[in-house]
């Protein structure tokens, strides 16, 4: 399998960090706890300028509010719901999405949906393309509006059950099946600091003492579980090429999933996942969930809000840019933030930040981290519905969450779309083609 972009903790020499933050939770580190830190420091072949890197962002993630994220619990499913944060800068600010009404003469210009739709049936069907004639047949009949001939389509080749992948997602498939409408730049700029970003939420969390215990007795292996939920998740991490994270089930748990920041992170499977749910109802959560675990959006578990996710990012491009031009009073806000975090990055990160960044300004140097948010939350929609193979479970699973119609809405655009067939097609669960 190509490992597509699992996102995978940096080298913070882990045990050393674990000891530091331990010692740090009881108060003031003392001289004896001094003296054990630097004997396992050189036990672990760490020099000293490393030492002291590591221990100066554990101790900025510690003491400050900018920590990153508190006790917040982080949604990624949600975090575009909330209202976009007031903070802008001169050249590099985040933009919000403008929510004045759409023009009456433009709306009455759009074509008429379900028009377009018998229109794509026919073409696919001119193409012989028989699973794009099925997929499209899917959303008509979600509309009542589906032919006689489309739904006698569309009720012969419906599956009870996921149809087994012949291979995984790549790197290249993976372009098709992010949303059109993210930014792929932002997502790189996020991907770098991704781990730094962690430490801080842990170290924070321990302060709080709201850092999550983890029973070991409670850890399931996919190859020897006997648990669903966990098979599904190996299962479908395999087949969009990431890393499956290590799984914890926990029946009293109320959440179905939780990413649970710890080094490495891991899903912890809830009561809701654990009854209830057939094999295509737990393709689609899974792909939605491992969404998250990508390098990219994997800062979205981390934040509760768009607004910390705003200091994040001007915090990148602080410490990848220097001599960007932000207000004094952004470039205060974001600079805990930015020592927290600078510390933490080695040569190869910082070199690749500072490419990143420069592309980001070199493309205009503006982003919304609303719709990126929200479209990253939709690359996972489409995720699960690709793993799952069913528009209907795809849209019921979605019923009842805030702002389900927009959900709905963007299943229906790519099922009935030349990526979703293209996708299906890459992994050999499509249609076979007419003869």
């Amino acid at each position: 399998m190509e490992d597509t972009g699992s996102f995978l903790p940096g080298d913070f020499e882990r045990q050393y960090e674990d000891l530091f933050a331990e010692a740090l939770a009881e108060g003031e580190i003392s001289a004896q706890e001094r003296h054990r830190l630097d004997l396992a420091a050189r036990a672990l072949g760490l020099d000293a300028d490393r030492v002291r890197r590591v221990e100066n962002a554990l101790l900025n993630a510690y003491e400050a509010h900018a920590a990153i994220t508190l006790v917040d619990r982080a949604d990624p499913g949600s975090l575009a719901d909330a209202e976009p944060p007031a903070l802008r800068s001169d050249s590099i600010a985040p933009e919000f999405d403008d929510d004045r009404p759409t023009p009456i003469a433009f709306q009455a210009a759009i074509p008429d949906e379900d028009a377009l739709l018998h229109e794509r049936f026919a073409t696919c069907g001119r193409a012989n393309d028989l699973d794009g004639q099925f997929c499209t047949a899917a959303v008509l009949v979600r509309h009542k509006k589906a032919t006689r001939a489309e739904m006698r389509l569309f009720e012969a080749h419906r599956a009870e059950i996921p149809a087994r992948p012949m291979r995984c997602l790549t790197t290249e498939a993976w372009s098709r099946l992010f949303h059109p409408d993210l930014d792929r730049t932002t997502g790189d700029v996020f991907a770098v600091i991704a781990s730094a970003a962690l430490l801080g939420r842990i170290s924070a969390m321990r302060r709080d003492h709201s850092l999550p215990v983890l029973d070991p007795d409670k850890r399931h292996e996919p190859h020897s579980s006997t648990v669903s939920a966990v098979r599904a998740l190996a299962w479908s991490a395999a087949t969009l090429g990431l890393r499956t994270p290590p799984i914890y089930v926990d029946a009293a748990e109320s959440l179905p999933f939780e990413i649970i920041p710890v080094l490495p992170p891991v899903i912890r499977i809830g009561g809701p996942m654990l009854s209830g749910q057939n094999a295509t109802q737990l393709a689609f959560h899974c792909g939605r969930q491992l969404t998250w675990l990508r390098e990219e959006h994997f800062v979205c578990t981390l934040v509760p809000s768009i607004a910390y996710l705003e200091e994040l990012f001007l915090a990148a491009m602080s410490i990848g840019a220097p001599e960007v031009t932000l207000l004094p009073e952004v470039r205060a806000r974001i600079a805990l933030v930015a020592e927290a975090i600078l510390p933490v990055l080695d040569e190869t990160r910082l070199a690749r930040l500072r490419q990143q960044v420069a592309k980001f300004i070199a493309q205009g140097g503006r982003t919304s981290l609303r719709r990126w948010a929200q479209s990253a939350e939709w690359t996972a929609l489409r995720a699960g519905l690709l793993l799952c193979g069913d528009l209907q479970t795809a849209c019921d699973a979605v019923r009842g969450e805030l702002h389900s119609e927009d959900r709905v809405r963007e299943l229906e655009r790519f099922w009935a779309s030349d990526d979703a067939t293209f996708l299906r097609h890459e992994l050999g669960t499509a249609i076979p083609r007419a003869t």
